[in-house]
């Protein structure tokens, strides 16, 4: 091997347009986003000539005790000293980056198979430290490597996502400190391997809720707060993290073993940000709404998940309103059902997303008695272009009434739409109209502004419509 300090990106056999490299402060090595520039263009040449390669993470799989027991000042001592090392070994041979927290990467070209990427793997780990002197400590280095040896079939992103994945199941290893993975795992790709991807997201505080004000349509007042889910992905570029929505990720989310705690999580800090606005507001009925996966209604700990959130936050049962997704919930809503009732007993909401459209049908509120019940998006989107979305929208209304639910509606955008719900009788609404979802910090720093922006963006002001359930008693969602 030719240890020639380099951080040329790999296959220089077809140079490429020269181009300012990102650099990571601390190492002074190329960061991630110059790392998905070399992938990108080295996936794409594996398509075009077959020229296969292999991705190596390499995490400092002990940092976290080193910046604890020694401070964060050892902790950057040993991560350079790994960049050090890394690219006196790689040289001219690979590329080395800085990818992320503990972690770095390498890519080396011309690596075909499982064995060849092993040894390579091996090597890498041999030129490491195994401790690192700083000042009168000597500071144990422990190191976990994951290879990913390139596939035709797959794209950045889902690359990136299975070499993690490796990564996770490397550091959570307590017999072996490298995996390596082949084309023959790309084929076997399932929503498992996104799942350990997950667990790391939750270990690492990678998940954040958004809120979006619920209001009033016949007050002009923010009632409540919906809570949604972001993933914070560590994928950065140039302008930082990206923010991932829920249906990415979903269906892994059901697989893995967070769906519990994550969930916990959701609605303890959903109830925490709303007992703060609460008292901010002088609203005791102020509510927050989270969205509930069927995966974790059928868990046995549902139950006390949900009440331990309550008493643990000082809320009332019904400042909680869990929303129940038509599709995902339809098909088992006999199953999911005891549960929610139990709940329901307590003085806990329970909402019907998407009423009208796919499972969510009027056959649902015949079998189960749900406090709320949300009209989606496309519905709501309708008024005032046709005649047609009036009255069906007007009958969901009357009908969700007649049967003791309380209405919101979702997705309203213009004043027209608002001034046509309230005169149709909906209860509530939310949208662009009244506030985009915001992380909870600015939600904190415009508390004040959205209440305003309430009753500015309703029509004419609040009046009377005609009478909706009494939202405000024991046991109503509101």
């Amino acid at each position: 091997m030719v240890f020639r300090r380099s951080h040329e990106p790999p296959f220089p056999t077809e140079p490429a347009p020269q181009q300012p490299e990102n650099r990571d402060g601390l190492t002074g090595l190329p960061d991630r986003w110059q790392l998905e520039q070399w992938l990108t263009e080295s996936l794409d040449r594996n398509r075009r000539t077959g020229d296969r390669f292999a991705l190596f993470l390499i995490s400092v799989s002990n940092l976290t005790e080193i910046n604890g027991g020694y401070g964060s000042a050892v902790g950057d001592e040993v991560l350079q000293a790994i960049a050090e090392a890394l690219g006196n070994t790689v040289g001219g041979s690979g590329s080395v980056a800085r990818y992320l927290g503990s972690e770095f990467a390498v890519m080396w070209p011309g690596v075909f198979g499982s064995e060849e990427a092993r040894r390579a793997a091996t090597d890498l780990i041999s030129t490491l430290p195994l401790q690192v002197t700083f000042e009168n400590f000597i500071v144990p280095v422990k190191v976990a490597v994951a290879g990913m040896i390139s596939d035709h079939d797959t794209n950045q992103r889902r690359f990136l996502v299975d070499a993690e994945a490796a990564l996770a199941e490397a550091r959570a290893s307590t017999d072996r400190t490298v995996i390596i993975r082949d084309e023959t795992y790309g084929m076997a790709r399932n929503p498992e391997v996104l799942a350990v991807r997950l667990q790391r997201a939750f270990d690492n505080d990678e998940f954040q809720l958004y809120f979006q004000p619920i209001i009033s349509l016949n007050g002009g007042t923010v009632v409540g707060f919906e809570a949604v889910l972001r993933w914070l992905s560590p994928d950065a570029g140039p302008q930082g993290a990206e923010l991932i929505t829920p249906g990415a990720f979903l269906d892994a989310l059901r697989t893995s073993p967070i769906v519990v705690p994550l969930h916990a999580w959701i609605l303890r800090e959903t109830m925490r940000h709303v007992a703060v606005w609460n008292r901010r507001l002088n609203i005791p009925s102020l509510f927050g709404a989270t969205n509930l996966d069927p995966t974790f209604v059928r868990d046995s700990r549902f139950v006390e998940v949900v009440m331990s959130a309550v008493h643990e936050l000082g809320v009332r049962p019904s400042q909680v309103l869990l929303d129940v997704n038509g599709d995902t919930a339809g098909p088992d809503i006999n199953l999911l059902w005891p549960a929610l009732q139990i709940l329901k007993s307590q003085g806990v909401g329970v909402a019907l997303e998407d009423f009208g459209i796919g499972f969510g049908s009027p056959d649902l509120l015949r079998r189960c008695r749900f406090d709320v019940i949300r009209l989606p998006r496309v519905l709501v989107g309708g008024l005032g272009l046709a005649d047609e979305d009036r009255v069906i929208v007007g009958n969901l209304i009357r009908l969700g009434h007649d049967l003791g639910c309380a209405i919101v509606a979702e997705g309203i955008e213009t004043e027209e739409q608002a001034r046509m719900l309230r005169e149709l009788g909906c209860d509530l609404g939310q949208g662009f109209l009244f506030g985009r979802p915001a992380p909870a910090p600015e939600i904190d720093r415009d508390l004040e502004t959205y209440v305003k922006l309430a009753k500015a963006a309703l029509p004419d002001g609040p009046k009377d419509v005609k009478k909706s359930p009494d939202l405000r008693q024991p046991g109503a969602a509101l």
